[in-house]
């Protein structure tokens, strides 16, 4: 609210873009970028009107979330904006009729414009604003409206679900390309049992919350990245079934180098999937896997970086 009391004061007029934005990927990208372009040409302020939990917590069954709110939020900044209002979506929201919500939040609140959305944005009470009524209510007010068509990949519409469905499936390639970037997670280093260590290959335990979502359980080659830094590393995504535990979590191995994490904010970059998780007969046999692994991995470094 405090936000957008400053907005209105400041009477500064802007072009707007609304969404839930979660994996900020290509088609998301396309419709930002947009806004930021039109916001350049009229010398208008660039707006991204979000959430900080996704309307579906309030209005729908809560989706798995492909981005941290650090990451989304770096994402949402690469684009150029100028502006990031984040909401939270609640019950009061939701209630809000398509015209009560237009007026308030885009006319009144944000000066709007000019606003930009994709070719499926609903907005207002039970969704029932929809691309007629938003032309509409733009036509009434002077409002210039543009709607962008559907990114594809490989023939087939970018979305926030798909992603989510080839992720889960181990589709990393075909995620990353609808991305637009490597999918990335982030969260702190936690201490763990141990057990990599004492099998020589020490791993850093990465949290992250249960809203987040995990891609399918298995190897992964990637880039653990600290500060500035970047390292290689082999990503067990899964949940240790050859030692008994049964909870999901994030354990990567660098490469060629030892640090120490504990404590350290990070970030894990999912580079290429490897192989599923599987259940071993014991240490020994788990730890001649992880040498395939490894020569695995440094195949497609090679690859990679040739």
């Amino acid at each position: 609210m405090q936000a957008r009391q400053e907005f209105a004061k400041n009477r500064t007029n802007s072009v707007v873009t609304i969404g839930n934005f979660d994996g900020v990927h290509r088609g998301h990208q396309r419709i930002i970028k947009r806004t930021v372009q039109l916001a350049h040409e009229l010398n208008l302020l660039s707006v991204v009107l979000s959430f900080s939990n996704h309307s579906d917590t309030v209005v729908g069954e809560s989706p798995l979330l492909i981005n941290t709110s650090k990451v989304r939020h770096q994402l949402l900044a690469n684009q150029g904006i100028d502006l990031l209002l984040e909401v939270e979506f609640n019950p009061q929201l939701a209630m809000l009729e398509p015209d009560v919500f237009f007026q308030t939040w885009l006319l009144d609140s944000l000066r709007m414009k000019q606003i930009v959305v994709g070719y499926d944005f609903r907005f207002g009470y039970e969704g029932k604003g929809d691309f007629e009524l938003l032309k509409k209510l733009c036509d009434e007010y002077g409002v210039i409206f543009e709607r962008i068509s559907p990114e594809k990949e490989a023939g087939e519409i970018i979305s926030s679900s798909k992603i989510r469905q080839l992720l889960a499936e181990g589709r990393l390639e075909q995620a990353n390309k609808m991305l637009g970037y490597n999918f990335v997670i982030e969260g702190e280093v936690i201490k763990g049992e141990q057990r990599g260590r004492q099998l020589g290959y020490p791993t850093a335990n990465i949290q992250l919350g249960p809203e987040y979502l995990l891609p399918c359980y298995g190897v992964y080659l990637v880039k653990l990245k600290l500060n500035a830094t970047s390292y290689y590393g082999l990503a067990n995504v899964g949940i240790k079934p050859t030692f008994g535990k049964y909870f999901p979590l994030v354990e990567v191995y660098l490469m060629d180098i030892e640090i120490d994490l504990y404590g350290k904010n990070v970030q894990v970059e999912f580079l290429q999937f490897i192989r599923p998780e599987n259940r071993f007969a014991g240490p020994e046999a788990l730890k001649r896997q992880i040498e395939w692994d490894l020569k695995a991995a440094r195949k497609m470094i090679e690859t990679e970086i040739n």
